[in-house]
């Protein structure tokens, strides 16, 4: 009977151990819960094409927009446990979403396992192009004399907060309008529908190229290289607006720890090109190769940073 037993525990060792061996047995799906064109979508599809390139792998791009994230994250969750199907998101799902939502159908900390931080970007105040607000100063004018007049779209935690965050440090009232995805957010401010965007300069780069919107300022104290000319927060007069959103990779919880090991490893060795790193620095992204436990560690800090940010903000969790 010992002998059987063993023999059982030595034949699943092996099954398992094959198991491994033979991963990845089939393309990867990356899964990103926001729509095509947008900064996040931009992020997954560089990191398909450099695990493409490592010549390992195929990588197809799945877009699963909706729900600030939820429909996307979900479509990861409900997938085979098997390393095969990775959440590439921006910092909105594993660190807003914990601080600012209620009733989810999922946790995001919990449910998910960090595989690497790719990127990080600045937010961007973008108004219509047909505004005849022209500067940050004279948006804030223009709010303060009609509180609530002005909206902005938002498609996501970070877009939200973003907007709810620049109107508290500016001592003004704006009206949020949601939207499933940033690509219609941006249509309705492209034809002057909503007034205002909060996003990075990269989803938004397609209307400013066209002078269908207008960068007004970015948050935080640095400016972006892609937009040489735009002020900061800092040098309209709003120091304490830093929007800095970050765009990591994930898989479900539930994944085998050996299987995610590799997992990590065809994302670090993609991540970790030249060609990678040169594809970011063009757009204007900042590259933060942080991966394993390194990036979990990463992720409680921004939670905690954000939680003392909300906290002060007096924004509690909807």
């Amino acid at each position: 009977m010992i002998k059987t037993i063993s023999r059982i525990a030595a034949a699943c060792t092996l099954l398992a151990a094959a198991s491994v061996q033979a991963f990845p047995d089939k393309p990867l799906t990356l899964i990103v819960p926001f729509g095509a064109g947008t900064s996040v979508d931009a992020n997954g599809r560089d990191l398909g094409q450099a695990l493409n390139a490592l010549g390992k792998v195929t990588a197809v791009v799945d877009n699963r927009a909706g729900a600030e994230g939820t429909i996307g994250a979900m479509a990861v969750l409900n997938a085979p446990a098997d390393g095969h199907t990775l959440m590439v998101t921006s910092s909105s799902i594993p660190v807003l979403d914990p601080l600012t939502r209620k009733g989810m159908q999922f946790d995001p900390i919990k449910d998910f396992t960090p595989i690497c931080a790719m990127s990080r970007t600045s937010n961007v105040i973008n108004i219509t192009g047909s505004s005849p607000i022209k500067n940050a100063a004279e948006l804030i004018a223009a709010a303060k004399a009609d509180p609530g007049k002005l909206t902005f779209a938002y498609s996501s935690a970070t877009t939200r907060l973003a907007g709810e965050l620049f109107a508290q440090a500016s001592g003004i009232k704006l009206t949020a309008v949601p939207y499933k995805a940033s690509a219609a957010g941006l249509t309705d401010v492209a034809s002057g529908v909503v007034d205002l965007f909060f996003i990075d300069h990269v989803s938004v780069a397609p209307l400013l190229q066209s002078n269908k919107a207008r960068a007004l300022a970015v948050a935080g104290d640095k400016r972006v290289g892609a937009l040489p000319n735009v002020p900061t927060a800092k040098e309209i007069g709003v120091p304490g607006y830093n929007i800095q959103p970050w765009f990591g990779v994930y898989v479900s919880s539930k994944t085998p720890p050996a299987i995610v090991a590799q997992v990590r490893d065809l994302v670090m060795q993609a991540l970790n090109t030249p060609a990678s790193k040169a594809t970011l620095e063009r757009r204007g992204q900042d590259p933060i190769l942080v991966c394993g436990d390194a990036m979990a560690k990463f992720q409680n800090d921004e939670i905690e940073l954000w939680r003392g940010v909300l906290k002060k903000a007096g924004i509690e969790p909807q």
